[in-house]
Formats: structure tokens, sequence, C-alpha cells
């Protein structure tokens, strides 16, 4: 429950930075996306625990469907058209986040807020971590942060573990 609530808190955080407090579902998944992405880059947490997933579209937040949902049954955001979200002045704060993730997700709504859905999807289908991950499942933020040097590196330091097991 704590992953969603903080994924309806940076709905309710990202909306308020966009003009008329709106966009749509293309935009929003892509921001997390990076918000994520810059959390983990810069300052080793996530936004939220709650995974990014592969869409056709590009990245998206797993579930954002029942989320919006969840949403607007709050009265939190109301729809316009299926795929436009507008934040009503009926917000509800689910959690309260750190500075460091409220930076990140400022820095995610200046990432996506002048681009079209094309330029969207064009950036966001190039991302490793988009490419290497199959349809609907979970994206590996690392894969876009880390080298392949660097991955292999942690793999070998990891493996190189000694494994106890109990008797």
């Amino acid at each position: 429950m704590k992953s969603i609530n903080e994924v309806k808190q940076f709905i309710v955080e990202l909306l308020n930075l966009f003009p008329n407090k709106k966009t749509d579902i293309y935009h929003l998944g892509k921001a997390y996306y990076y918000a994520n992405y810059f959390a983990l880059k810069e300052h080793g947490t996530l936004v939220s625990t709650h995974c990014c997933v592969k869409l056709d579209y590009g990245p998206g937040i797993d579930d954002y469907k029942e989320i919006i949902d969840d949403l607007v049954e709050e009265g939190v955001v109301s729809r316009e058209k299926s795929y436009f979200i507008c934040l009503t002045n009926n917000t509800k704060q689910y959690v309260s986040f750190p500075e460091i993730i409220q930076e990140s997700i400022k820095k995610a709504y200046v990432k996506v807020k002048d681009k079209s859905f094309n330029q969207l999807k064009d950036e966001t289908h190039n991302l490793e971590s988009y490419k290497k991950a199959s349809s609907y499942t979970p994206i590996d933020y690392s894969d876009d942060i880390l080298s392949e040097e660097e991955i292999n590196e942690a793999r070998q330091f990891l493996n190189s573990i000694p494994r106890f097991e109990l008797k």
C-alpha cells in the first residue's frame, strides 16, 4: 500500500507542476520513469518501489489505470477524455516526500513537459532498460545508469560473497 500511496503522491506533485494542473497518461508514465531515474542516479533512492513497466508506448506506471481510477474515486483527479487527468481542488497528501524526491520529480517534469507523444516515445524506446525489458514487465533503471562493465563488476562481487548454508 505504501508504494501505491507514493505513486498517488507523485501524480499529485507532478500535476501541480503542469499548466492547468493536467497532463496525459503518456507524459505521466514517462515522468514517473525519469523521476525514479534521477532519484536513483543522484541520490541512491526511488520515488517509489512501485514498478515502472514496459508498455507499447514506452515506460509507464504499473497498474496506472487502477491507480488513476482510485484517484478519481477519491476526488483528487478528474478525467478529461480517456487519456487526460486533471488535479481537482480536493487535493490530498498521501505521503510526505523529502526534498530530494521533490527535486527528482521537478527534473522529470522539465524532461517531459515540452515533448510531444512521438518525441517521448522515440526517446524512451531507445533506453537500454526499455530495450531489455519484456512487454509489461518491470524496467530496471540500473541498465540506464550503470555501464555494462559496472553491472558485470557488481555481479562478480556479489557472486564472490561466500554463501553459508544452515544445517
